[in-house]
């Protein structure tokens, strides 16, 4: 779901508040330094001096200004530098320092959003989706063996396995999931389990239900055909997309090419997905197009989970 105006400019002062508060860090920085050693002051005004200097001369017509210039500055910041690093500072410590040195706190780089950019809008459009709440409940440290029947009990461990196994030594693009099997088998709380293992590493995690992302890929009718609208970055950003509950929505054949399109994309731009369906791998196929189940039959690791119902098995037996 794209940023509301008033989540974009929430961010954009966030931004503002960044760039304002590392200016006032380096002016406490540089109060501090010439303090310490005058010399530093003269030298920030001899670098002030001399350009002024050589910028008349080269106005003079002077072809060997430029090049003097480049020598007489580089003599006073490897001074100044061997000042700050004699003292035990940092020899960048009178720079402006950014939270994001790529796009200077600013958010983007160009015309293009920064990837920082893309990190808070994210934040913000998991926030809103609430799943902080549902994650608390839902991870690796509160799953647990006895909420399992027998049947599932026997494929469990190879699933707890691959799960950890893809939370633990996760790399953006190199694994995506397919769970599938009967409603109520631990699908969606092993998807909760993954991201929030990610969140908590700092990866960017985006969870659809198949209503909400049908919905939007149904908003997203771009005027450049084939080319999703930028409401839609955030699917194709992300390092982790977890789509859940897939064949309960109502496709279209816009909607499935366009599911296409960000599968494919998201596997270009070596993103992970991890998708969760109710149905059989034949009414998956059945369901959606060729090209999207040749996709996943050849990038994405199946788990089948079997058995019962665990949440209506939890509420006859009247446990939490």
């Amino acid at each position: 779901m794209p940023l509301s105006n008033s989540q974009y400019d929430a961010i954009m002062r966030e931004y503002d508040r960044r760039q304002y508060r590392h200016y006032r860090e380096q002016l406490a920085r540089t109060d501090e330094i010439y303090a310490r050693f005058p010399r530093i002051r003269e030298i920030q005004e001899e670098v002030s001096a001399c350009s002024v200097q050589k910028a008349e001369q080269l106005f003079d017509g002077d072809s060997l200004a430029l090049q003097a210039l480049r020598e007489q500055l580089n003599d006073l910041q490897q001074e100044r530098e061997k000042i700050l690093t004699d003292a035990g500072y940092p020899a960048d410590y009178l720079d402006m320092q950014y939270t994001c040195p790529d796009c200077h706190d600013t958010g983007y780089i160009g015309h293009r959003k920064c990837h920082c950019f893309h990190q808070e809008e994210i934040r913000f459009l998991y926030s809103s989706s609430h799943l902080e709440v549902v994650l608390e409940k839902e991870n690796f440290s509160t799953l647990r063996m006895d909420v399992y029947d027998a049947k599932q009990r026997e494929v469990m461990d190879d699933i707890l396995q691959s799960c950890h196994a893809f939370a633990d030594d996760f790399h953006p693009g190199e694994k995506n999931l397919l769970f599938y099997g009967p409603v109520g088998t631990g699908k969606t709380f092993l998807s909760n389990c993954i991201a929030k293992s990610l969140l908590d590493q700092g990866y960017s995690v985006i969870y659809f239900t198949s209503f909400q992302l049908f919905a939007l890929l149904s908003r997203s009718i771009s005027t450049t055909p084939g080319q999703p609208r930028e409401s839609c970055d955030p699917l194709l950003q992300c390092d982790l997309l977890i789509l859940d509950d897939m064949g309960t929505e109502l496709p279209n054949s816009f909607t499935v090419s366009r599911l296409f399109q960000i599968l494919n994309e998201r596997a270009l731009a070596g993103k992970s997905t991890v998708i969760s369906t109710n149905l059989s791998m034949q009414e998956f196929q059945n369901t959606y197009s060729e090209r999207i189940f040749s996709r996943i039959m050849s990038s994405y690791t199946l788990l089948k989970f079997t058995g019962g119902d665990i949440r209506i098995r939890r509420k006859i037996s009247g446990s939490v």
